[in-house]
């Protein structure tokens, strides 16, 4: 399967080369998109995606595929999801599915502001959010839980993996799994790669009746 993988906030194509490299090896071929949220509005930016997925696949390929995205880059595949057409599976690392608690506790700082810009307005406003498309496409949601957990913490002892707390990355009726990681290096935890290539294969993590029996 063409697999696009689409990276977070304030990282590169090469946070997700680790998992790019495992997809190879299990057969699938990998586009990585790249985007800078302190160079260009999150309209723009998943305007370049549907843009980057149209491109790869005018090349013959097979116009189903599958998005891999973590972080942010979630968020900028929810916004192209009506124009992703041929979309078979969405697997969200460690997504902001709702207003993350660490992005409105540093909406008043200067240099988030200045770094962030449009997407850290973005990712503090509830009626953004409210209008995200929500994937009917299966996917899968792989949330970290290793965070640091304390009552003066921005989660107030809540499982997070540091960055994204457990609860804000849930969406209705979207399948959910827990990992013990790190939000920065989800991507690269062998356990996640594992969940990954079988969601890739099956559309769920969930055994049939008849698989079992």
């Amino acid at each position: 399967m063409r697999v696009f993988l689409i990276h977070g906030m304030g990282r590169t194509q090469v946070s997700m080369a680790l998992l790019a490299r495992r997809l190879r090896a299990a057969g699938h071929h990998t586009s990585s998109y790249s985007y800078y949220v302190s160079r260009d509005p999150l309209a723009r930016i998943a305007e370049g995606l549907v843009t980057h997925v149209e491109r790869a696949l005018d090349d013959g390929h097979d116009r189903q595929f599958a998005v891999i995205g973590h972080s942010l880059g979630n968020i900028v595949t929810r916004m192209a999801l009506p124009r992703l057409q041929g979309l078979r599976r969405f697997v969200m690392l460690a997504p902001p599915n709702h207003p993350p608690v660490l992005a409105r506790t540093l909406q008043g700082n200067p240099l988030f502001r200045a770094l962030a810009r449009d997407a850290g307005q973005k990712l503090s406003d509830e009626d953004f959010y409210r209008r995200l498309p929500i994937p009917t496409a299966p996917t899968l949601i792989v949330a970290g839980t290793r965070g640091p957990r304390a009552p003066w913490l921005p989660f107030a002892g809540r499982a997070s993996d540091g960055v994204v707390g457990v609860d804000e990355t849930r969406l209705p009726g979207v399948e959910h799994v827990e990992v013990p990681a790190i939000h920065t290096f989800i991507m690269n935890d062998a356990e996640v790669a594992r969940l990954t290539l079988r969601f890739l294969e099956a559309g769920t993590l969930v055994e049939s009746t008849s698989a079992r029996e």
